[in-house]
């Protein structure tokens, strides 16, 4: 996948590819779903492959787990539903929105190294549908055994006063000390 597009990506045919932070690279197509809630609001699903041969088989094995036990991890929350390497990206809830996120929709991808949280928008450019990133699940980073914990986003710089300027430094003193001959 070239770094030219965002670690999300989702093209006007719906086909989307996926970067996580930790490198590992998906590709998948997504399907549009009209809302129960909203008329006119879309939500996506659909199910993605990794790019590379040691990562397929990774996935594959959570998968083959998945399917015999049905298991999530504990750490998981509760309501989830997540299934290996399923995405799907719902609308932010009505309540929760403001004029910033109306046209944000979210999402869960769960694969070989952990939980990622997915954040899409619809996207200004003519050769993307939407665009996003891609951080740990906040479920991941509260989990002291996470793989993906060193992958969430640097906190905000808050405005820091400014900081007193250096002492000049000293030169080196030319002499015999300097350098042996």
């Amino acid at each position: 996948m070239s770094n030219t597009y965002p670690p999300f990506a989702v093209f006007p045919d719906l086909n989307c590819a996926l970067r996580l932070p930790s490198g590992v690279e998906y590709r998948g197509k997504l399907r549009q779903h009209p809302s129960n809630e909203i008329d006119g609001e879309h939500w996506y699903e659909g199910y993605l492959r990794a790019e590379a041969k040691d990562h397929v088989t990774a996935d594959t094995v959570l998968k083959d787990r998945f399917n015999r036990d049905g298991l999530r991890p504990a750490h998981f929350h509760p309501q989830s539903n997540a299934e290996p390497l399923r995405i799907k990206l719902n609308r932010i809830p009505s309540g929760k929105r403001t004029d910033k996120n109306a046209e944000t929709l979210i999402g869960e991808v769960w694969n070989h190294e952990g939980l990622w949280t997915v954040v899409a928008s619809p996207s200004e450019s003519p050769a993307l549908h939407m665009a996003g990133t891609v951080v740990p699940s906040k479920h991941e980073l509260a989990f002291e055994g996470s793989r993906i914990r060193q992958y969430q986003p640097e906190p905000a710089a808050e405005e820091e006063a400014p900081k007193a300027a250096p002492a000049p430094r000293k030169g080196k003193a030319a002499g015999a000390a300097a350098r042996p001959v």
